[in-house]
């Protein structure tokens, strides 16, 4: 039998936003403290509150976006979330206090946070239900893509020719996300919507199926929430800091390489032996990093950990979309990214009340350590579930 398509046009079409908007998020991300700090003279840890408040808004566009695609439709909410994208990459231009920055960091998490729950729930609709795992490892290489580019883009255009040119190409990549948009075919990603009469309960905003996968999502977001905020500083102990912008790249060869291949297998044979794995090779590569004092070390260590989280991450929103009929996905979407985002949002203040009394080397074999209770949890209980169940 012949297999239904994945690679369709309006999957290049999502994708190509998705890839956009996270290019735009990531390369502000590394970027943003250095901004705060030398416009306006304020301490790292204002400057930290600075970056923070993104996470805010993509928080706040979460919650919100589960009930939304239930009474909006999934076109209207994406052209929505890449309109507003365009103004707040255009305000970075006159942010001429902190308060103005703060508010324009705001706005332009609240596009992403919209953008990429609609993003990520939409394309699932175009792939076949034996290959939805499949299609969101492929899928999902667009976000890997933006975690590695944005990145290595933003601090080499900062470093180079200043934050004013660093700004122009976001507004072209936000106006670039718009003009696709516009492309994608409505009604291949069009929900079926609810009755507006319904009681509001947090049933329109939580889908309580996702919330296991989306803890454990949490915990081992925690390892990579201290590689995005605190590698700089580590390899710069190391006198490893050249190598730093290298990590990234090294971390989305690894899971390119290997995401189509996760993404079959899960479909094939099933979680278990996917995630296991997965959280085993991260925890591995987190210790490699805590351990490492060469360059070869750090990123060995980083293709480990693509492998590792880099698959896990799309392994477990496949486990997600799976697991609720797809009247729900919107909501179980989001409620699997709240706790991703809060990992990497407030996993470094959580992670820098440790860091002083341990130092970086421990702090990533703390995290490694809880990557590795994780995947032997996930195996009591997924063996223990299957037994019960025979």
């Amino acid at each position: 039998m012949r297999k239904e398509k994945i690679f369709t046009r309006d999957f290049w079409l999502i994708a190509s936003v998705n890839l956009l908007v996270m290019t735009t998020y990531y390369s502000l991300m590394v970027t943003t403290a250095k901004f705060t700090t030398d416009q306006f003279h304020t301490s790292t840890s204002i400057a930290g509150l600075v970056i923070g408040i993104t996470v805010i808004g993509i928080l706040i566009a979460r919650f919100s976006s589960g009930y939304l695609t239930q009474h909006f439709t999934t076109k209207k909410l994406l052209m929505t979330g890449t309109i507003l994208l365009v103004p707040a990459m255009i305000l970075y231009h006159f942010t001429t206090s902190l308060a103005i920055l703060m508010a324009v960091r705001l706005l332009h998490g609240l596009a992403i946070g919209l953008i990429s729950t609609v993003t990520n729930t939409a394309v699932v609709l175009l792939f076949p239900v034996e290959r939805r795992g499949e299609g969101i490892s492929y899928f999902s290489l667009s976000t890997v893509l933006g975690t590695a580019v944005g990145p290595f883009l933003g601090l080499k255009l900062m470093q180079t020719v200043g934050f004013s040119t660093l700004f122009n190409v976001e507004i072209g990549f936000a106006i670039a996300a718009l003009v696709i948009a516009t492309l994608i075919n409505a009604e291949k990603i069009r929900f079926k919507k609810v009755q507006h009469n319904e009681p509001l309960t947090l049933a329109h905003f939580i889908e309580i199926k996702a919330m296991p996968i989306a803890l454990l999502m949490f915990v081992v977001g925690l390892g990579y929430a201290a590689i995005q905020a605190y590698l700089s500083f580590y390899a710069g102990q190391l006198d490893l800091a050249t190598y730093a912008s290298y990590f990234f790249l090294a971390y989305a060869f690894a899971a390119l390489l290997s995401r189509p291949f996760t993404g079959r297998l899960l479909d094939a044979v099933g979680a278990k032996a996917v995630v296991v794995p997965t959280l085993l090779i991260n925890a591995v590569g987190l210790a490699g990093v805590a351990w490492t004092h060469s360059s070869w070390g750090l990123l060995v260590s980083a293709f480990l950990i693509g492998l590792g989280f880099g698959n896990f991450q799309s392994v477990a929103q496949s486990i997600v979309a799976k697991k609720v009929p797809v009247k729900r996905l919107s909501q179980a979407t989001a409620t699997f990214f709240i706790f991703f985002d809060l990992s990497l949002g407030i996993g470094p203040f959580l992670l820098g009340l440790i860091e002083p009394a341990v130092g970086y080397s421990n702090l990533y074999l703390l995290t490694a350590i809880m990557v590795l209770a994780c995947a032997i949890g996930y195996w009591l209980v997924s063996h223990f579930s299957k037994q019960a169940t025979n």
